[in-house]
């Protein structure tokens, strides 16, 4: 008998359970699972065909009780390995793939590492790249623009309309909002730099400029960025090297 035949109200079932029951391909299909080179991976775009599926099943929670890990059909998640909030409500995080920071391995059953060297589109989970891609850059600033110097303090500033990555100031006195994608940033992404700049405090009044720095750009997103001309958009490379493109 398989789950869909098992109508329990608010029925708590381990994940990996779940998935195995519902298949690989039927997730992949709907939406769940999402390909990195050889990899299937659980993203923040996962989350929504998940909680669709969820429902279908009449599940009302996931669970690996051993990691301490769980994501309800109402959005409630817990997941110690996140890098912002650990427990609460998805709609309450800036990176939706921190539900599943760490836990593909753990949770995933049609997870296995990849051997590519393909980068991860970043509408989905950065997992650990974009954490060391951070730290990366504050070693090295300059190497992004001769002048550079960061103002934050060493940490992410909270404004408005989320956490910016990196602040800093450049050769002119200028503000510089740093926003960085560990893969492929997409359209939306200029609207997040937008949105930073917008809503950091700048009681002096000073030029704000944006720098978004990614692997790889959506060609749309590129041509936003031309008419956009306080944003420049910076493409690295895999590894690191810190060898930077101009992209626009």
């Amino acid at each position: 008998m398989g789950m869909r035949d098992r109508r329990v109200e608010g029925w708590e079932v381990d994940v990996r359970e779940f998935l195995k029951e519902v298949g690989e391909m039927e997730l992949v299909d709907r939406g769940v699972l999402k390909p990195y080179g050889e990899t299937y991976q659980l993203r923040g775009t996962s989350i929504a065909p998940l909680q669709d599926l969820m429902r279908e099943y009449n599940v009302a929670r996931l669970v690996a009780t051993e990691r301490n890990w769980f994501l309800g059909v109402d959005g409630e998640f817990s997941n110690p390995d996140s890098d912002e909030i650990r427990t609460g409500d998805v709609s309450q995080l800036h990176k939706k793939g921190n539900v599943f920071y760490y836990t593909n391995e753990h949770i995933n059953p049609f997870f296995k590492r990849s051997k590519g060297p393909e980068v991860p589109d970043d509408s989905s989970i950065p997992f650990g790249l974009e954490r060391d891609l951070q730290s990366a850059l504050r070693r090295n600033i300059e190497q992004l623009e001769p002048g550079l110097s960061i103002t934050d303090g060493g940490v992410e500033r909270t404004v408005e309309a989320g956490k910016i990555d990196i602040t800093a100031e450049d050769a002119d006195g200028n503000l510089v909002v740093i926003e960085l994608k560990a893969g492929k940033a997409t359209l939306d992404s200029i609207g997040q730099i937008l949105s930073y700049m917008g809503s950091i405090e700048n009681p002096e009044r000073k030029r704000i400029r944006g720098i978004l720095v990614a692997y790889d750009f959506d060609p749309r997103l590129e041509m936003a960025a031309k008419s956009t001309p306080n944003v420049s958009l910076m493409a690295y490379a895999v590894p690191v090297s810190f060898t930077f493109q101009d992209r626009g």
